[in-house]
């Protein structure tokens, strides 16, 4: 039986790919080593160890501890001369005051167009980038291939260029739909997977990546979703106390890693309580935390908070639990509109046809970058050009957008059917079997 590594350093690999079925699936046919932080390895163990299934926990961000490792890893980033890259420096410069880190940037960003000098760079990251702390992992196990969830993470790029080292084949997915115009692929793989056609044609576009080494295979977790909720309405009101009888808001907040301080997420929230013929759900983030001030929660607003927690007071490093995710699913199929941020959740929210707004609206002016700057990024601006989610820069807007979405829910489906053709475009129930198949059948060639 042949041996494939699986990685999943990033929270929401345990949800997109894991939970979704992909795992079992290539536990049938081959020995799965899932490689994962050391500190998260119970956890792993306990959700996810099985017949031909291992849990092998490993150090993790050794790479930039080194000037040459974050060297690379911020070059990563520089050369990429996408608005959203651009957009970045700029955050970063406007916070820090960091002139000449910021003329680097964008001079890599503007050179970093050329791919020539990207090639060069990646041979350079290759050869110098500290190296071999996967070594003995690899030595001990002996992998056939190894699938990378997330060839842009840090910890991924550090496997990817030991299994370069050692001439294992390397099969990889993009992680989320916003990752091709975030950073280049620091090592390319032999095979690329993609979540629809829409990142394919960025993919070909940003990357110049080889067409004949792309599938698109679909989002595996998103097989769940257009089987219908888990719960009945009347089951799913009663875990949280709603009332049948009113119309369900639920709100998944910006976040505080979005913004310099966020006091957006409780203006909004306040914003929402006031709406008091109607029950607000407030789904946290269940990987980032949202700053609340001396905020008294109103009877007509319900808290949900996923997520699987390894510090208390840590929040960016949680990971998604198969009943997070089943939560969520119900939250969207039985709300009756969906408010949130640049967030994926207006892409969730229009795979099943559920209005989406999004906020970006303030209790105070300010600046540009104390705000709510992402909404500026390429893929943000993207699905906003598409209609099928109304966008509110003021309260007045906010409120006059609610007040349309309930009482007409099928304004705008023509966007969000837009939207569904973009992102969606292999969303039929199939995507982890494809999944499955696509790396069982690369370890086998």
């Amino acid at each position: 039986m042949k041996t494939i590594f699986v990685t999943s350093f990033h929270p929401h690999i345990s949800r997109n790919i894991l939970s979704a079925g992909v795992l079992s699936r290539l536990a049938e046919s081959a020995r799965v080593v899932l490689v994962t932080p050391d500190y998260k390895k119970n956890f792993f163990k306990a959700n996810f160890d099985g017949p031909n299934i291992e849990v092998e926990g490993v150090p993790v961000y050794q790479a930039s501890k080194n000037w040459r490792g974050l060297l690379f890893k911020k070059l990563g980033i520089f050369l990429f001369g996408t608005g959203t890259a651009k957009l970045k420096t700029k955050y970063k410069y406007y916070n820090d005051k960091k002139f000449f880190y910021f003329v680097f940037a964008m001079l890599s960003g503007f050179i970093g167009k050329f791919f020539w000098v990207r090639t060069i760079v990646r041979f350079l990251d290759q050869k110098f980038s500290p190296k071999r702390f996967f070594k003995d992992l690899i030595a001990k196990n002996k992998p056939d291939a190894i699938f990378f969830t997330d060839p842009q993470n840090e910890n991924d790029v550090s496997l990817l260029h030991d299994a370069r080292d050692a001439n294992i084949p390397i099969i990889a997915m993009l992680r989320s739909w916003d990752n091709t115009t975030q950073r280049i692929l620091r090592v390319l793989p032999d095979k690329l997977l993609v979540g629809s056609k829409e990142v394919k044609k960025e993919v070909l576009e940003m990357y110049k990546y080889p067409k004949e080494k792309i599938v698109v295979t679909g989002n595996p977790h998103y097989d769940k979703y257009i089987k219908g909720p888990t719960k009945s309405k009347e089951n799913f009101f009663a875990e949280f106390g709603l009332d049948t009888q009113k119309k369900l808001i639920t709100y998944a907040p910006v976040g505080d890693h979005l913004v310099t301080l966020n006091d957006i997420d409780q203006h909004v929230m306040e914003v929402l309580s006031e709406l008091k013929n109607y029950q607000i759900l407030v789904r946290f983030p269940p990987d980032e935390g949202v700053r609340l001030v001396n905020f008294k929660k109103p009877a007509n607003m319900f808290f949900d908070k996923p997520g699987h927690a390894f510090k208390s007071d840590e929040f960016g490093d949680r990971e998604i639990r198969p009943e997070d995710d089943e939560r969520l699913i119900n939250e969207i199929y039985h709300s009756d509109l969906m408010i949130t941020g640049p967030t994926s959740i207006s892409l969730d929210s229009a795979l099943i046809d559920k209005p989406v707004i999004t906020v970006n609206f303030y209790p105070s002016a300010r600046h540009f970058f104390d705000g709510i700057y992402t909404n500026q990024c390429d893929h943000i601006q993207k699905l906003l050009r598409t209609g099928g989610i109304k966008h509110a820069s003021s309260k007045e807007d906010f409120i006059k957008f609610i007040y349309e979405y309930l009482q007409n829910p099928k304004l705008d489906a023509e966007g969000r059917a837009k939207i569904r053709s973009m992102w969606f475009s292999h969303a039929d129930g199939k995507a982890s079997e494809r999944v499955a198949n696509e790396v069982t059948n690369f370890i086998n060639t």
